[in-house]
């Protein structure tokens, strides 16, 4: 028997109880949907086969993919019915329509049959039915019997459920293409005087069916003519695109502004769009970055979604969008104990310019070596592999035939900025900002005439709400195509009920409507009046749920509050959406003079300037604080909108919420702001903190977590667990909170629980997510469950290096402070102190073995450590790859090894990154302040001996760490790094940074993960 942990992993047993178990009321709801057409209409042999040569044609043609044939022969008997025969007139060619209706029914049918096809002839070939001397030759055995009779009577299987939902699909193309020709017949005339096309003008073609089909195998149509004229047929309310048109039109009068639209014949229920053709715009890429800001605005204003590059085409007008159900979309409706939190960040970045879909929308894989995908409307083209996995044949056109999902290269599309330099692209980012700006404050200036307008517009309009995302939706119906689930209705309705794991505070109504939407193959549709709350399904039935307001207050009360600060944060996101893709190398030094010299800082402490640094770590706070917003819920930690930054330099940063990590999360902001306000005594600064940090602690204390949570969070130091434990132990030391240090203590286990889960032969071992990382922090955290947790991870490490295993080659192969051995090494000579006796001689050798393996890198005639052995030696200088991590790997072996050579070589790396190491960037992980962050640890450790290297960093400080130089940074809209507030490579990295410089009795490291007491 099956248990509901099979198909529900992420929930616990009373998740299940109080989620699932009570949509089994809805059971015979949904079954219904599957026994809604007559048995007779699928797997019997099509008459059309024997009555049209067309048909017979086109069911023997070569086949392009397997089982193309045992599916076409499935698709057949829709051409029994003769849908189109009432309607021959209307059509140039009625057999060549025919077939194109069978095309659109096999693409259907495929994504159905094709596992269950597969799974089919395998069991075939085992059980010694199939005839033939090779592979292909029993492969064309079993297609030919299967569209004889039947896959399933070939196969000795049954796929009750299959043969149901088979039924659906092809009646619901039947009755869907009738409906689309009874309407075409009867608007002729209207279509005539809207568009221009003939009532005599025969029908060529209605398209293709790639799109999702909605409300009963409903999908758009592209219609074209002999005339070669071509229109858009939608099978759904316009009333948006209607209300798009007077809007922009209007617009245009008032503000000048350049707003396109397509033209709209709307109809009840259903509607006619031209079709729009998309155009190259690069000669005049300026004009449309300005338009494109321009149509941002409105599109903010109309609190639209979806925009992404499917849904806006460039052309030589403007870029026009072209499917606009999903202007004035309400919020999400919640139910249950807890309501959201008025203002919460996901709310916010949903109704900001960058949940619109305009701006460059990456969507990112896993891992280091995940590819990525830009779904904006004026994102590039992608790099690498697809986070998405397509369904691939491995033997295919055999009988041992099988289906693996792999992540394919990412496609090419046509892009507007993707193909640019960086300064063409930030260029063309300012004259997109510029045309939003100016809608924005037009708007601003003058709320009454925009009220008016919205009000005009959306009267009698219907939207569409998206309750879950169209990627959850096609996913869910991928589970359901699996063999398993097409045996059973148990199966079946089990994983149709994953889609409430989306939904597990949402109107059960809602999910009871997904589960009979999704039962007949269709992406579940949702609308709602602009001027109501009454949510409805495609067919304007009442779903039983309601929205607190209508789309149009929302929108309405946005519009009403909107403040040059709000532009400001607009903006923000605007601009880090186009920088996302380029990291930022590039510092001008503090007050330089025409001759390239410095000009000596003021008199007082060398290289302070201590009345301006602490203004500056006052305004960065102030922003901080002023742009914090609740989490989803009120009693969760606040949090942060910007970049998430990541660790791997060429990937992108999309912005989104910041989540828990110490990297690029809030803890990162949190524990500056702990740090600022100790400094600084602001109670705005602590307050803030003790939020976060208190909130934190009591969770961890009071077990009020779902393990899931945990463990979608990871163990990694500066990505999951760990470094959240490390942030919220130092703040506890840094604000005299003995409560949150103790809480950071006691939940060590949770880290340690996630490593014991894992095939220790898979284990990472670096820095930043891996073992090296946790023991660091374990160390620094300290504790009763300290010891035993750097005992483990010692011998993991150990054991992980000595083995040939992925971590340990991955370390191996890099010199570098976050990935490779320097890290490692460091990490092991720290906590050797802490080690039993026993456990430091395991440990020994393996130091001596390390820091031989790091010699390895050194170049000699550069007089460097090269970055890693996989591609063409890089010489690096920042904490992460390069020079500077080195130093410290040197350094903590010297100290507990007493090696001469080593010593030697910590000098050369530090003269590197004197050298080499300044004057890039303001980020703790490969810029500036990580080197000084740990050209700092290296001359405290060297007491005496450090002097001359506090006198360089002094130099330092005054060339390159001082207010002006920071402040130009943090406003340049061209750097990445000014618009993210995480700690290792944003601006809260430069408020602790700047209260390290201030702050006379503790000192916070994040590059060594140690906060110290001077």
């Amino acid at each position: 028997m099956t248990t509901p942990a099979h198909y529900y992993p992420e929930f616990d047993s009373a998740e299940v109880e109080e989620t699932i178990t009570p949509l089994a009321q809805f059971d015979d709801e949904v079954l219904a949907v599957l026994r809604s057409r007559p048995a007779d209409t699928a797997n019997a042999p099509s008459r059309a086969a024997v009555d049209r040569p067309s048909v017979t044609e086109w069911l023997n043609s070569p086949e392009r993919y397997p089982f193309q044939r045992v599916v076409r022969s499935l698709a057949a008997p829709l051409a029994d019915t003769d849908p189109l025969g009432p309607f021959a007139g209307e059509f140039d060619d009625p057999d060549a329509l025919l077939v194109q209706l069978l095309d659109r029914a096999e693409a259907r049918l495929r994504d159905i049959h094709t596992r269950p096809l597969v799974a089919a002839v395998n069991h075939a070939r085992e059980q010694g039915v199939l005839r033939g001397s090779t592979p292909e030759e029993r492969y064309q055995h079993f297609v030919r019997e299967s569209c004889r009779a039947s896959f399933e009577a070939v196969s000795g299987l049954s796929f009750p459920v299959l043969r149901d939902v088979t039924r659906v699909v092809l009646g619901n193309e039947a009755t869907a293409i009738r409906e689309l020709c009874t309407r075409l017949t009867a608007d002729r005339a209207a279509l005539a005087e809207t568009f221009g096309i003939d009532a005599a003008d025969p029908l060529v073609s209605f398209g293709s069916s790639e799109g999702d089909t909605h409300n009963h195998g409903r999908t758009v149509s592209v219609l074209t003519f002999r005339s070669g004229k071509r229109l858009v047929y939608k099978p759904r309310d316009v009333s948006c695109e209607a209300a798009y048109t007077t809007i922009a039109q209007e617009l245009n009068q008032r503000l000048d502004t350049r707003l396109a639209w397509a033209t709209v014949l709307e109809r009840d229920r259903y509607g006619y769009v031209e079709f729009v053709d998309s155009q190259d715009v690069s000669d005049m890429s300026a004009q449309f970055m300005y338009d494109s800001g321009e149509l941002a605005a409105v599109l903010y204003l109309l609190n639209a979604r979806d925009m992404h590059f499917e849904n806006i085409l460039p052309t030589r007008r403007g870029p026009l969008p072209i499917d606009l159900e999903t202007i004035l979309h309400p919020e999400r409706i919640h139910t249950g104990p807890t309501p959201e939190a008025p203002g919460n960040a996901y709310a916010a970045i949903g109704q900001s310019i960058y949940g619109i879909g305009i701006l460059p929308l990456v969507m990112a894989g896993k891992g280091a070596d995940g590819g990525h995908v830009d779904l904006g409307f004026l994102g590039d083209k992608g790099r690498g592999s697809s986070p998405f996995k397509s369904m691939q044949f491995d033997a295919p056109f055999t009988d041992r035939v099988r289906l693996a999902f792999r992540s394919a290269p990412v496609e090419e599309r046509h892009t507007v900025v993707g193909t640019l330099t960086e300064d063409e692209t930030h260029e063309l980012g300012r004259r997109m900002a510029d045309g939003f700006s100016r809608v924005f404050r037009a708007v601003m200036a003058a709320p009454d005439s925009w009220t008016s307008l919205l009000c005009k517009a959306a009267a009698g309009i219907r939207v569409r709400y998206v309750h879950n995302p169209t990627v959850l939706y096609s996913q869910t119906l991928r589970m359901v195509s699996s063999p398993h689930a097409l045996d059973s209705t148990g199966p079946y309705l089990a994983l149709l009920k994953r889609i409430a794991i989306a939904s597990k505070t949402s109107d059960r109504h809602i999910v009871r409507s997904e589960l009979r939407q999704l039962a007949e193959r269709d992406v579940p549709y949702f609308t709602v009046a602009a001027t109501g709350t009454a949510l409805t399904d495609g067919e304007g039935t009442e779903v039983g749920a309601s929205f607190a307001q209508s789309p149009l207050e929302q929108a309405l009360t946005k519009s009403s509050q909107l403040t040059e600060f709000e532009l400001g944060e607009q903006l923000r996101l605007l601009h880090s959406a186009f920088a996302s893709r380029f990291p930022d190398n590039h510092l001008t030094p503090a007050r330089e003079a025409a001759g390239g010299t410095a000009v000596p800082a003021p008199a007082g402490a060398p290289g302070r300037s201590e009345g301006a640094l602490t203004d500056l770590v006052t305004t960065l706070c102030d922003h901080l604080v002023t742009t914090s917003r609740p989490d989803r819920f009120a009693h969760l930690p606040r949090t942060w909108i910007g970049p998430l930054a990541s660790a791997e330099a060429d990937r992108p940063w999309p912005p989104g919420v910041l989540g828990y990590d110490l990297y690029t999360g809030r803890t990162g902001p949190a524990l500056a702001l702990a740090a600022a306000g100790r400094l600084l005594e602001r109670p705005a600064y602590r307050d803030l903190a003790t939020q976060i940090f208190s909130t934190t602690a009591d969770i961890l204390a009071g077990h009020r977590y779902e393990t899931r949570s945990v463990r979608q969070a990871g163990y990694g130091g500066y990505t999951g667990m760990a470094g959240i434990l490390f942030g919220l132990s130092t703040a506890g030391r840094i604000l005299g909170q003995d409560d949150w240090t103790r809480a950071a203590r006691e939940a060590l286990p949770l880290v340690l629980e996630q490593i014991r889960e894992q095939p220790p032969g898979e284990l990472p071992l670096d820095v930043i997510g891996g073992l090296a990382g946790v023991l660091s922090c374990v160390t620094a955290i300290g504790g009763p469950h300290a010891a035993p947790a750097a005992d483990l991870l010692t011998t993991l490490l150990v054991d992980g290096l000595r083995s040939d295993s992925p971590g340990g080659r991955n370390v191996l192969s890099q010199s570098g402070f976050a990935h490779g051995v320097s890290g490692v090494l460091h990490a092991l000579c720290r906590a050797l102190p802490e080690l039993s006796a026993d456990r430091r001689r395991e440990v020994e050798p393996v130091l001596t073995r390390l820091a031989e393996r790091l010699h390895t890198f050194y170049d000699a005639d550069e007089g460097n450590w090269y970055s890693n052995t996989t591609g063409p030696r890089s010489f690096s200088t920042g904490w992460c790859h390069g020079a500077t991590g080195i130093a410290l790997g040197l350094a903590a072996y010297h100290s507990v090894s007493g090696d001469d050579g080593a010593a030697a070589l910590r000098d050369r790396a530090i003269a590197n990154t004197l050298s080499h190491g300044f004057g890039r960037n303001f980020t703790w992980c490969h810029g500036d302040l990580g080197n000084h962050a740990a050209l700092t640890a290296l001359a405290r450790a060297a007491g005496d001996a450090g002097t001359g290297l506090r006198t360089e960093l002094e130099a330092i400080e005054r060339r390159w760490l001082q207010p002006d130089v920071f402040l130009r940074k943090t406003n340049d809209s061209r750097s990445r790094y000014a618009h993210t507030n995480s700690l290792m490579v944003g601006t809260s990295g430069i408020v602790l940074h700047l209260v390290n410089r201030l702050d006379p009795a503790v000192r916070v490291c994040p590059v060594t993960l140690t906060a110290e007491e001077r």
